[in-house]
């Protein structure tokens, strides 16, 4: 039941978020391994002028421009897909380890350090299970035509095209291409969100206000855990990005990067840090509200679970 739970607690939150994901991802891939400075060649460089995903509100009007509506909603299947393949085993198996009281320390540093370890190692398992809806999901949104197009472009039609034409092509390990980036970037994003969540919730829980309500106080706890979430995983969020999206050779390698390690200095040298945390903006305003909506549908729906069953 908590696997269940977990994963419908984050398939609704994935739906509000998505535009977010969207508009993050155009972002990440806008000018890749360009220079940004003055002096480099002017086929390198790119200015926020050129830019029609320069920040939040000109990605709205450029997507809506292109795309129309439905444009902010672009890969939203396999976004709910990877969101309940994800979440329903990266939640379930947290709630277990909570349930078993393996997150608890003989002190409060010991439970953080726990909760961080057992977030982490969640978050890879779950990942693993749902890799190919990620990379299919990232593939799908970067899609645009003309100016607004960014980094590759994939031809795919929908979800299920994608997955079965990537496997046509390149066989189950197609399906799995890149996932350094996305365990790493998991692992690092929900060790940061279920540790400073539990730990915010256990903080917050001393106060009334906190007691008298699951709701808000999840909705308190998931504001902390959205920040913190978005400042360790942004660098891995655009590594992982890269990776999926880029395109292949004909032995199925990157035409890009290699790895992980790679792509990160790759983007450090050629963009600085300021590279490694594009689509920040977009990224806390789809990571906040997502993890607030999902944590928050997640502890409401082990309240209702535990009021129907009597628990």
């Amino acid at each position: 039941m908590d696997f269940l739970l977990g994963g419908c607690a984050a398939t609704c939150a994935g739906f509000f978020s998505n535009p977010f994901d969207v508009i993050k991802t155009r972002q990440q891939l806008h000018g890749e391994l360009l220079q940004r400075t003055s002096g480099a060649p002017a086929t390198t460089t790119t200015t926020p002028a050129s830019n029609p995903y320069s920040s939040v509100v000109r990605s709205f009007r450029s997507i809506l421009r292109s795309e129309g509506v439905l444009g902010l909603q672009k890969g939203l299947v396999s976004a709910l897909a990877f969101q309940f393949a994800m979440n329903s085993v990266r939640l379930g198996i947290y709630q277990t380890a909570e349930n078993c009281e393996w997150t608890r320390g003989a002190s409060p540093a010991g439970t953080l350090l726990r909760s961080i370890g057992w977030g982490g190692l969640s978050g890879v398992i779950g990942s693993t299970v749902a890799c190919p809806f990620y990379m299919v999901k990232t593939q799908i949104q970067a899609r645009s035509h003309g100016k607004y197009a960014v980094g590759y472009q994939h031809r795919h039609t929908g979800t299920l095209a994608a997955l079965t034409g990537i496997y046509r092509e390149r066989g189950i390990r197609g399906l799995w291409r890149g996932y350094p980036g996305i365990v790493t970037r998991t692992a690092v994003g929900s060790s940061a969100q279920l540790a400073t969540f539990s730990t915010c919730k256990d903080l917050f829980g001393q106060f009334e206000w906190a007691r008298d309500s699951v709701a808000v106080n999840a909705f308190a706890a998931s504001m902390v855990s959205g920040f913190f979430t978005c400042v360790f995983m942004s660098p891995f969020d655009v590594i992982a990005t890269r990776l999926f999206n880029q395109g292949v050779d004909a032995n199925g390698r990157g035409l890009l990067y290699r790895s992980v390690a790679d792509c990160f200095t790759k983007t450090l040298r050629t963009e600085g840090l300021h590279g490694l945390y594009k689509g920040f903006v977009p990224n806390y305003w789809r990571i906040a509200p997502h993890t607030i909506l999902n944590l928050t549908f997640w502890d409401q729906f082990k309240a209702w679970r535990d009021l129907y069953y009597g628990y």
